[in-house]
């Protein structure tokens, strides 16, 4: 399945994307993790703290800490 992970740097009310990534994956767990190492691994212009999972329809199916702690009902 095809996903889209949007990293955000998050300031009071305010959210700046820092990059957009597409990501394929079999599952929301399996992209979650895949985003976590992307966090560790691209090169962006400022340390994300929030991330937005979205399948290829653009329904968010997730949305975070940039640490990807995996919400406990999923």
């Amino acid at each position: 399945m095809n996903f889209v992970v949007e990293f955000y740097r998050s300031r009071d009310a305010d959210e700046a994307m820092l990059d957009r990534v597409s990501l394929e994956a079999p599952n929301l767990r399996a992209a979650l993790q895949g985003a976590t190492a992307l966090f560790r691994t691209l090169a962006m212009p400022q340390v994300p703290d929030r991330l937005r999972i979205s399948d290829e329809d653009g329904s968010e199916l997730y949305a975070g800490p940039a640490d990807g702690t995996y919400p406990a009902d999923g």
